[in-house]
C-alpha cells in the first residue's frame, strides 16, 4: 500500500522545482518557450531519480523531457489562444500603471504651477513693500528694546 501523504509531499516538491526551473529560464531568456518546459521536466525528474545512480539520472531526464513537451505545448497553446502571453500581459499592466502615475504626476505639477501663478497674481509689489517696511520696523523695535534691557540690567 502506498503512503499518500508521502506521495503528496513529493509531488508538491516536484511541482515547485519544475516551476522554479521554468520561471528561471523564462526570466533569463525573456520569453516563454516550449524548450523551457522540456528543460524543467528533464531537470526535475532527473533530480528525483538521482538516487538510482547515473542511469536513473539519465533515464529520468529523458522521461522528464518527453513529459515536458505536451505540458509545454498545452500551456503555450492556451496562451496563444488567449491572444496574450503572461509576460505580455505583465508588461502591458506595468506600462498602464506607469502611464497612470505619469498622468497623476503631470496633473499635480500643473496644479502646483497654477497655484504659484495665482499667488503671484494676488501679491502686489506695493503690498510687498509695505510688508517689508513693517518687518523692518518690528526688527528695529525689538533690537532697541533688547539694547534698553541690557543697559538697564547693568
Amino acid at each position: 500500500m502506498l503512503n499518500c501523504d508521502k506521495m503528496w509531499k513529493k509531488s508538491r516538491s516536484a511541482n515547485t522545482l519544475a516551476s522554479s526551473v521554468n520561471t528561471g529560464l523564462s526570466v533569463y531568456r525573456d520569453k516563454d518557450a516550449l524548450s523551457n518546459y522540456v528543460a524543467a521536466g528533464a531537470v526535475t525528474v532527473g533530480l528525483f531519480r538521482l538516487n538510482l545512480g547515473l542511469r536513473g539520472l539519465v533515464a529520468g531526464s529523458i522521461i522528464g523531457a518527453v513529459l515536458g513537451i505536451p505540458v509545454g505545448a498545452l500551456v503555450v497553446g492556451l496562451q496563444s489562444l488567449t491572444g496574450e502571453t503572461t509576460r505580455e500581459r505583465r508588461r502591458r499592466e506595468r506600462r498602464e500603471l506607469y502611464e497612470l502615475k505619469h498622468a497623476e504626476w503631470t496633473a499635480r505639477l500643473q496644479m502646483t504651477d497654477e497655484l504659484i501663478d495665482s499667488l503671484n497674481i494676488t501679491a502686489r509689489p506695493e503690498e510687498t513693500n509695505k510688508d517689508l517696511e513693517r518687518i523692518q520696523e518690528l526688527l528695529t523695535l525689538s533690537r532697541s528694546n533688547d539694547v534698553e534691557k541690557d543697559s538697564s540690567s547693568q
